[in-house]
């Protein structure tokens, strides 16, 4: 008997293989390089956009992204996970995903469930991006990152693109400020993990005032 949730894989799989290509304007001159690298520019473009929306550091977003999908909209894992955050149909079906290949309703999802991990883990990043892999009951059942290989590589891979230089686990909680929230004092776009009330703290990293690139040493 086919289970239920193997079924809606094999349905997403079917939307995938159906579903138009995105459009991109490329001269044909430029070939099939330069429309992938038109696509994933969008794309990137959309991840940045969605993040900052939902007050989600973009290039903790991006990083994800990277990692998990290599920013191609119709990836599939062995294990079900779908589209460019590899959403599992269940967390998909959570979140109201109607279509997960559709990269804008993907994207919405992964950083608003990234976004709910970091809140519960209290800006412990290792941690948060563990139960983004493996699952919430084993981060909380080994209290930290478990010790499986494949979740111990996701979480090293992330946070060196992240950080821009190599991350390894030491078993340390690692409290990162990722959360963009707006100073009602000055109207500046504040990184943190505390919400409003922690922006006097100096673990408060602002953005610059064109809303470009991170302060603080991001990706340096």
């Amino acid at each position: 008997m086919v289970r239920r949730d193997e079924m809606v894989v094999c349905l997403f799989i079917v939307l995938a293989l159906l579903a138009p290509a995105a459009a991109v304007a490329v001269s044909p001159s430029e070939g099939p390089a330069a429309s992938l690298a038109a696509q994933r520019s969008d794309l990137k473009d959309l991840v940045h956009r969605i993040s900052a929306e939902q007050g989600v550091d973009p290039r903790l977003v991006h990083a994800l992204v990277t990692v998990e999908s290599g920013y191609q909209p119709r990836a599939i894992s062995p294990k079900g996970a779908l589209g460019l955050t590899q959403l599992m149909p269940a967390t998909a079906k959570r979140l109201h995903v109607a279509n997960p290949f559709d990269p804008e309703q993907n994207v919405r999802a992964g950083v608003r469930e990234l976004s709910r991990l970091i809140d519960r883990y209290a800006g412990d990043l290792p941690r948060a991006l563990a139960a983004y892999n493996a699952g919430e009951g084993a981060v909380d059942r080994y209290r930290g990152v478990p010790p499986f290989r494949e979740t111990r590589s996701y979480v090293q891979r992330i946070l060196s693109l992240y950080f821009g230089r190599p991350y390894r686990l030491d078993g340390r909680p690692y409290r990162q400020p990722v959360k963009l929230v707006r100073d009602p004092r000055t109207g500046s776009v504040v990184i943190t993990n505390g919400g409003v009330s922690s922006l006097a703290r100096p673990a408060a990293i602002r953005l610059s005032s064109g809303g470009g690139t991170l302060g603080g040493g991001f990706g340096r």
